[in-house]
């Protein structure tokens, strides 16, 4: 998604031709991306990220809140990243555990097919 601040020609533009959002005090006019609400819910996002951040930190200027939020959601990606990996090798785990439990009933009961067809 591209995003830049609007000129006078950019908001008088359709709405159909991109989405009209406002981050931290800027109005921004966002082409591409089928989800108009999604794009405004991910401005949302930023714009609470951003306003959060310069109450914290007392910094100079917006670029610096831009960068240091930014840096916040990346951290923020990252460590949800690292935990759908751990959630997904933990599933794989579970999942062949619980495949060798099928097994190993289906040996012992000497009767596996038998087993699966009455779950039909």
């Amino acid at each position: 998604m591209a995003a830049r601040p609007p000129d006078n020609e950019a908001r008088s533009m359709p709405q159909d031709s991109g989405t009209q959002v406002n981050i931290f005090g800027q109005v921004f006019h966002i082409k591409g991306g089928n989800d108009t609400e999604q794009t405004r819910q991910l401005a949302e996002l930023v714009d609470q990220k951003m306003n959060f951040i310069a109450s914290q930190v007392r910094v100079p200027d917006n670029y610096r809140v831009a960068v240091l939020t930014a840096l916040h959601l990346a951290d923020e990606y990252t460590n949800l990243k690292q935990e759908n990996e751990r959630l997904k090798a933990e599933v794989s785990v579970k999942a062949g555990r619980i495949n060798s439990l099928l097994d190993q009933a289906e040996s012992d009961s000497g009767e596996g097919a038998s087993l699966f067809q009455a779950a039909d």
